[in-house]
């Protein structure tokens, strides 16, 4: 694997040359991208390959609020974060899926709104705007919750308060390597397309420009 030649060269360089005025940042910032474009092939091959579902059992309220905490990981306050608030219907109970994956996909989703939620903070003047109203609303940044619709089919539902998507772009959200994001593949959503459409679901989308998206 090149990327890993190279991460193995980097550790020679930071050893050999850590003396040398700004080496130490150049390896560091060579690292940060050889991470990236393993993530970036790692996606490739998620939605080249056949996925393979491994089925069981599971409580999807538990599930999602840990979607939630992966989320949010590493944060040790929402200050300056988008938060996500998890509202569970008692009567969901156990579903069959594929716990890793079904999480994968949520992580991913919850992951966007809160980026949305965010850069819609950062367009408007410090962030002030956005904060005051939806706060005098007690609105979640972004709201995970399930419901169960009939006996044989539950929801999962995303929801945030962010800059919304606009409806030039809804019609390619799930199209493979369509981003809007500088740094982004495009494939996160196909996978999640993908994954759950394997287990049997369905996932939609609706936004407003400035009001939010709904998953």
């Amino acid at each position: 694997n090149p990327l890993m030649i190279i991460k193995g060269s980097l550790r020679t360089i930071r050893r050999d040359a850590g003396h040398v005025p700004g080496a130490n940042q150049a390896v560091q910032d060579i690292e940060e991208e050889v991470a990236r474009l393993n993530g970036l092939v790692n996606e490739v091959l998620d939605y080249a390959r056949p996925i393979r579902f491994d089925l069981a059992n599971a409580d999807l309220n538990a599930l999602c609020r840990a979607a939630a905490e992966a989320a949010t990981a590493g944060e040790a306050d929402s200050q300056g974060k988008a938060s996500v608030t998890v509202r569970t219907d008692p009567t969901v109970g156990e579903v069959v899926t594929d716990q890793e994956r079904l999480r994968s996909v949520l992580v991913n989703v919850l992951t966007n709104a809160r980026d949305a939620v965010l850069e819609k903070e950062e367009a408007v003047a410090g962030g002030a705007g956005r904060g005051e109203a939806d706060r005098r609303y007690s609105l979640p940044d972004v709201e995970l919750r399930t419901e169960r619709l009939s006996p044989e089919l539950v929801r999962i539902r995303v929801t945030d308060c962010g800059k919304g998507i606009a409806p030039g772009d809804l019609a390619h959200i799930f199209d493979p390597f369509f981003t809007t994001k500088r740094t982004g593949s495009g494939l996160g959503l196909a996978i999640a397309k993908n994954i759950v459409e394997g287990l049997g679901g369905a996932i939609a989308i609706t936004s407003e420009p400035d009001r939010g998206t709904d998953v």
